[in-house]
């Protein structure tokens, strides 16, 4: 059970990288689609969008983690609630934490609740629940597709044949 945690936080690492990767994409995308900034206030500053992108990815590790290594056994299926919850908690942080991080920066309160408000129906923000469940599906398939006991791959002629 120790080397599956192992693997399942190596595969978390990875995830989190393809995670990001997959959201600098969509934001690229959807940019230059609806001709549109990532974030529509000028006063928000450089630090804010990487704050909120990073806050998510946190979020979609930390559900697909806990599901992980809170279960006393392998996996033997791909469980719907944590890839749901992933995703959610990824779109509920970058949202949230830019809310609140924007706040901070313009010293006024309300303004991150209208912050909050706008990016909860921005197409980003979406884009971020989007592929947190593709990414959280991803991990669940390829952590699944490891057998149990395997260790390293070997060559044809390292393998021990009793034929």
């Amino acid at each position: 059970m120790r080397e599956y945690r192992k693997y399942a936080i190596t595969m978390a690492a990875f995830s989190a990288a393809l995670y990001a990767a997959f959201i600098v994409a969509a934001f690229g995308v959807l940019s230059l689609l609806l001709n549109r900034d990532v974030i529509n206030e000028a006063d928000a500053g450089a630090l804010l969008g990487p704050i909120m992108v990073t806050t998510a990815v946190l979020a979609l590790v930390w559900v697909i983690l806990s599901a992980v290594l809170r279960s006393p056994e392998r996996l033997t299926q791909i469980p719907p609630l944590p890839i749901f919850v992933s995703g959610i908690a990824a779109y509920l942080g970058y949202c949230i934490s830019g809310g609140v991080v924007y706040s901070l920066g313009a010293g006024e309160l309300f303004r991150s609740v209208t912050f909050i408000g706008a990016e909860m129906t921005s197409p980003f923000a979406i884009a971020i629940a989007v592929s947190g469940w593709l990414i959280a599906f991803l991990f669940f398939l390829v952590l699944l597709a490891k057998p149990a006991g395997s260790g390293a791959p070997e060559w044809p002629w390292e393998k021990n044949d009793n034929n």
